[in-house]
């Protein structure tokens, strides 16, 4: 199996057969650009992890952000870009139930018959039905200091924790279904 992460900053799963996307060279990526212009045809599965600037409560300033306000359709418009690629997909954000629901997220959801999961401070939608739990630990203080993140950025190892036990279950299956 071969995927794709979208979005992908620094997050990196070495075991696995990836294809690293992202807006910004730094992270040196696989494929530079957008990541809704992404063709998804070669790949078996993807991750995303769209920006999180406008669902944040970590950012008190999410309303004057003109990166919050560029980024707010990402996750919608992620969401429908992977159902209609009718790829295995998880797509990674934080949790933020009253902005999900005023901005229609969960409906969306619904409506493709998806699956949300919450696990610690983050969401993560996925066409499977899976446990997603996984040991999760805190990696802020008070006021958004960050005491942990183990080299990881977008949520640290807590999410790369819960897209790797995803990523176990999804190849698990695949082997199962050749036997």
């Amino acid at each position: 199996m071969i995927g794709i992460y979208l979005a992908a900053c620094k997050a990196r799963h070495e075991n696995h057969n990836i294809v690293y996307q992202d807006i910004d060279v730094k992270y040196k990526p696989d494929i530079l650009g957008d990541m809704l212009d992404v063709d998804l045809t070669p790949y078996d599965y993807v991750i995303a992890t769209p920006p999180c600037n406008w669902w944040s409560k970590a950012n008190p300033y999410w309303y004057r952000s003109k990166y919050a306000w560029k980024t707010i359709n990402l996750l919608p418009l992620t969401i429908i870009k992977l159902v209609e690629s009718k790829k295995l997909f998880i797509i990674e954000n934080v949790i933020n139930r009253k902005r999900f629901e005023f901005l229609g997220i969960y409906r969306l959801c619904a409506y493709y018959n998806l699956y949300v999961y919450e696990v610690g401070r983050h969401t993560y939608i996925t066409n499977i039905e899976c446990d997603l739990n996984c040991e999760q630990h805190q990696d802020f203080k008070i006021r958004g200091v960050r005491i942990n993140n183990d080299g990881y950025n977008q949520g640290g190892s807590n999410v790369a924790a819960v897209i790797e036990k995803w990523l176990n279950y999804i190849e698990g299956e695949k082997d199962e279904k050749k036997k």
